[in-house]
């Protein structure tokens, strides 16, 4: 790894702001008539003050180096800041193993850098890039042992929407981009031996993919296998019009020959590890908890998903349970409000029927449509009132890759890039007979405003963070806040008609109920029929979504769906604590602020940095205000 210096200017810049600390002021000279006497700066505070410079430099320069990393690591980073595209990541456990011995190094220096005198200088944001780079590298570090336990070729982990996606919008105007691009697709067909490689090896270990799960792996493995004709990655016409119909037929041919010599075949030798025999082989059971290590690696993605080290699956589980009750409890007295019942009819089947009901049923993709942005509409003018920033970027919805829907529940969230600036929710859109519509306004406003889109674009957009902070997003942190805007928009009146709110009562029994199955079927020894039993009896989810999720949770990344209801309660958490420290001066919109303009950050961090802000917030208020 090359070692990223901070550049010439502004190391100059630093060292000449530690000279200026020290400087009298003109106008400020012994005997001025004008002003007392300054003192003269004493050696020890000229030292220290180069001290802080260094530290400055330094911190500044192991920012870079990150950022710098993560650029060479991940293509769709490159992308987005408009750098070409040359290489795919590597998927092998040599490229993991040397991640971590680079981590390692970085932790080794950032612990020669002292972040107190940061905060102590009122260099807040320096300290915060000093614990958000340490807790990063920790993880790059902390996770190597665990990379057999993780599976790299499920729907979810596998990137294949993500490859998609690059491949569809990598310029091919000049002869550099073509030839880039089919190299692109030649490291694609090697990464595909890779996984095969990587497959067989986790067999050796006794870690084979459940076999429930190896349907939906064929079913996205599969469709690189076809035909240029049909492939996936083949170049669309429109891509390539413009080049003048000679070079693009050329060009068109030599995708074509890459796709059928070199991707195709890769993708075929991948799905042939998977035979019989490996069938045979494969756990029927699902968890991470069955295999060799998995226990210990289960407690590592529950701290790197949380971002809270000392969270137990344990602790966890009883979180959930509590949190379960406690909306059951609200959802029965909504049923008997919507029914008028008493007592009201079992969640079971109050939501067979809601199920069914065509209110809440959309007929087409675009009915899907208008149902995610009616709600979108009516808060948007509530959100000046709650929020003192709004980002830049729009924002719309639009639907999944239908190859893709099979295998997700729901859909993603997908920030803006040069490419295509605007963000936008990507729902599924199949099977619209078994996705009653009644959590609509609850799931738009976790994916667009005020969630992600709000936090992912206030964060890229804001050019006064170190470039590695603005485009990294620790997953309790941003779920954490969509989720916790979800139940804002209650806050500011969005649930008003009964249905909505038993919609939003139903995204949080959804988000709750993860927290006891995904530590259930991980850590506790659960079956994945016992984990369907209990979801079946509180959710409105149709059992086809609901086979997808407990694939998901315990195969796909376990310890990622947890992430959404431990932040969410952290976030409220450190709110009702600001509350009760400012009272009358706390104001929300300033909240929302302190949260949002400074990125993403683990939770513990969070927590740290809201105490720095009650702070600041009480120096504010004290104050004496203008008449």
């Amino acid at each position: 790894m090359t070692t990223i210096r901070p550049p010439r200017p502004l190391l100059l810049a630093l060292a000449l702001a530690a000279l200026a600390v020290c400087a009298i002021p003109a106008g400020a000279r012994a005997g001025s008539p004008e002003s007392p006497a300054a003192p003269a700066a004493t050696p020890s505070a000229l030292a220290q003050a180069r001290a802080q410079a260094r530290a400055q430099a330094s911190l500044d320069g192991l920012a870079e180096e990150l950022w710098q990393w993560m650029l060479d690591d991940y293509p769709e980073l490159r992308f987005k800041e408009g750098l070409p595209v040359t290489r795919l990541p590597a998927v092998s456990y040599e490229h993991a193993r040397a991640n971590a011995e680079w981590a390692q190094g970085l932790l080794e220096r950032l612990a020669a850098i002292d972040p107190a005198p940061f905060d102590a200088a009122g260099d807040h944001e320096r300290w915060l890039t000093h614990r958000v780079m340490r807790w990063q590298a920790r993880q790059l570090v902390g996770a190597l042992p665990h990379f057999w336990n993780t599976f790299q070729v499920t729907p979810y982990a596998s990137g294949f929407g993500s490859l998609l996606a690059l491949f569809s919008q990598l310029p091919v105007t000049t002869p550099e981009e073509r030839e880039s691009y089919l190299d692109l697709l030649r490291q694609a067909a090697a990464n595909a031996h890779q996984l095969a490689a990587n497959l067989a090896t986790r067999r050796e270990k006794g870690i084979l993919l459940p076999q429930p799960e190896i349907p939906l792996v064929e079913a996205v493995f599969g469709r690189l296998t076809q035909p240029p004709e049909s492939h996936p990655l083949r170049i669309a016409p429109d891509r390539v019009a413009d080049l003048g119909p000679e070079v693009a037929k050329a060009f068109a041919a030599r995708v074509d020959e890459v796709l059928a010599s070199e991707v195709a075949p890769a993708a075929a030798g991948l799905l042939a590890v998977l035979d019989d025999g490996y069938r045979a082989e494969a756990p029927a059971g699902v968890g991470i908890g069955q295999y060799p290590g998995g226990p210990d690696a289960y407690r590592f993605l529950v701290a790197y998903h949380t971002t809270l080290d000392d969270l137990t699956p344990e602790e966890i589980h009883r979180r959930g349970l509590a949190e379960v009750a406690r909306i059951d409890a609200e959802m029965a007295e909504l049923r008997k409000l919507l029914t008028g019942d008493d007592p009201p009819p079992s969640a079971a089947e109050f939501h067979r029927s809601l199920r069914s009901d065509p209110r809440f049923l959309a007929c087409s993709p675009e009915g899907v449509e208008e149902r995610l942005l009616r709600p979108i509409r009516r808060i948007e003018p509530m959100v000046d009132q709650w929020f003192a920033q709004k980002p830049k970027a729009p924002y719309g919805v639009a639907r999944l890759d239908p190859a893709l829907e099979g295998g997700m529940t729901f859909g993603f969230y997908d920030w803006p890039t040069p490419a295509e600036p605007v963000g936008r929710y990507y729902y599924n859109g199949s099977s619209l007979d078994q996705r009653p519509l009644v959590q609509a306004a609850a799931l738009i406003y976790h994916e667009l405003i005020p969630g992600h889109h709000f936090q992912v674009s206030l964060q890229t957009e804001n050019r006064s963070l170190p470039d590695f902070r603005r485009n990294d997003f620790a997953t309790a942190f941003a779920e954490g806040w969509a989720e916790y805007a979800s139940g804002l928009a209650g806050e500011m009146g969005m649930y008003g008609e009964p249905y909505d709110r038993y919609g939003r009562l139903a995204s949080e029994m959804f988000l709750a109920s993860r927290l006891v199955v995904d530590t259930g079927m991980n850590a506790l020894g659960w079956s994945r029929e016992q984990a369907l039993d209990y979801l079946r009896g509180r959710l409105l989810e149709s059992d086809t979504q609901l086979a997808t999720e407990t694939l998901r949770y315990s195969v796909d990344i376990p310890g990622q769906a947890l992430a959404y209801k431990v932040g969410a309660m952290a976030i409220l958490d450190l709110r009702h604590h600001a509350e009760e420290e400012l009272g009358d001066g706390f104001d929300v919109r300033r909240f929302h602020q302190a949260v949002l303009s400074h990125g993403s950050m683990p939770l513990d961090v969070l927590a740290e940095h809201i105490e720095w802000w009650i702070g600041q917030e009480r120096r504010r208020l004290s104050r004496p205000q203008p008449r």
